[in-house]
């Protein structure tokens, strides 16, 4: 079979360049081992959310609880899942079917390179001009006795009932916004950092107030704790850990994996069309094109740009698509990206962080505010709230904003629409907003 387009990776980056290249009139492949939609429909950011906001109400409802509420609710798992899984069921088939309706062929299977033009997928061998890799990641590997014993966070989300005691290894999103979850629903829960950094893409400051939330909320989080190795059998399980030169030892009936993830293109045989790769990703240009091989673009989390997030990943099919269709059409512009942990509560960062202004060499004004006393947040009963806002005073435009607290993410759009627009601080401060909102503090968080 001879194609225009072969795209390896049905996620919504794959599936944004996909469809758009169709609509053209190109012939288009599409190739998916694990699930047409990918990632963030079918084991991601749809049926996470679906845990995250229940996690969210119950601490809510727990912060106000003896200030007019009188009973601490609690989740049931069971029934949680079973919601969880009412928005997965059929999905894949359904967005399958989607893409079949705009003309596309679909593969299910295991991509792998023959050569440059051609690519394999089970008994199929499919002809390419152009190729776009948007595989995404995998956990990556963490080297130590008794790895096989380590779940991935599919692993959670999956489950239909909730081990008494839960231990994550690794200080990134996946490992707190799970962390809040289980604990909320009444899980033991543990997290075992190497490091003292927690959330390396997310503001400092505000990423040491979150570890106190979870902290309160008594989660029990180990910094500076390099993994040793995790042993047990199917009673329990015993991870084992460095601590100030000591060893620490959590028994857990669940271990998972939350420590960083790589590029998944160990099965594609990439060296036989040369493309290059980073321990970030796949290398491409400001066209998502691979720098090693034009007729290749490698898109969304796959690739080594700057976010592996779902709004980012289609904005690079899309970039992807429009550059195959007309050469070197459109570029993609990362500037002022949202992005949120959906832990309680939830932390947002948009645009730059503040060491990133400072390489820059921005002359910042920082306003770094705890807003646990603000209405907004006390009268929901919130003890930990705060902002960081970055402004460029040449140009008096923000370049960064950093919030904890209920509403963080929601506030990120704000924020975002603000730094992508390039909106002077002037000119936002006169925006008339609903009161009374958290949006509303706008103004209060900007000033000095």
């Amino acid at each position: 079979m001879k194609y225009d387009v072969i795209v390896i990776g049905a996620g919504p980056s794959g599936g944004a360049c996909a469809s758009a290249c169709a609509k053209t009139g190109l012939k288009v492949a599409m190739i998916e081992d694990y699930g047409f939609g990918g990632t963030c429909p079918l084991r991601g950011c749809n049926p996470k959310k679906i845990l995250t906001e229940a996690a969210a109400l119950v601490a809510q409802a727990r912060a106000l609880f003896g200030k007019g509420l009188e009973n601490s609710p609690g989740i049931n798992w069971k029934e949680l899942a079973k919601f969880r899984d009412s928005f997965v069921l059929g999905k894949k088939e359904k967005i399958q079917k989607a893409y079949q309706d705009l003309g596309i062929d679909t593969y299910n299977g295991e991509a792998s390179f023959v050569d440059e033009y051609q690519v394999q997928v089970g008994s199929d061998v499919l002809e390419g001009v152009f190729f776009v890799l948007a595989t995404g990641l995998k956990p990556r590997s963490l080297n130590i006795p008794g790895e096989e014993y380590i779940s991935w966070s599919d692993d959670f989300l999956a489950l239909n009932s909730l081990p008494d005691r839960i231990c994550f290894i690794g200080g990134g999103f996946i490992t707190f916004e799970f962390a809040s979850v289980a604990a909320m629903a009444g899980a033991e829960v543990s997290i075992v950092q190497r490091s003292s950094r927690v959330l390396k893409q997310f503001d400092h400051d505000l990423s040491a107030m979150l570890v106190e939330a979870l902290e309160d909320a008594g989660i029990d989080i180990h910094l500076n704790s390099p993994l040793k190795s995790v042993t047990g059998d199917i009673r329990e399980l015993t991870v084992r850990a460095e601590k100030n030169g000591q060893e620490l030892t959590i028994a857990a009936d669940m271990v998972v994996h939350g420590a960083g993830r790589v590029p998944k293109v160990e099965a594609l045989n990439l060296d036989r069309p040369g493309i290059a790769v980073s321990p970030r990703g796949v290398l491409v240009n400001k066209y998502m094109q691979c720098v090693s091989n034009p007729r290749f673009f490698a898109v969304g989390d796959v690739a080594d740009t700057p976010f592996a997030l779902t709004p980012t990943g289609a904005m690079e099919g899309k970039t992807a698509a429009a550059n195959i269709i007309k050469s070197q059409s459109r570029t993609c512009e990362h500037r002022g990206t949202p992005r949120v942990v959906f832990s309680t509560p939830p932390l947002c960062a948009v645009g730059l962080l503040e060491e990133e202004a400072k390489k820059e060499k921005i002359k910042l004004r920082i306003i770094h505010k705890d807003m646990s006393g603000w209405f907004s947040w006390a009268n929901v009963g919130q003890k930990f709230a705060g902002c960081k806002i970055l402004v460029d005073e040449d140009n008096e435009i923000i370049v960064g904003a950093h919030i904890l607290g209920a509403g963080a993410d929601e506030m990120a759009n704000l924020f975002a629409m603000a730094i992508q627009l390039r909106l002077s601080v002037n000119d936002l401060k006169e925006v008339l907003l609903a009161y009374p909102t958290k949006g509303y503090n706008f103004d209060k968080m900007v000033k000095e």
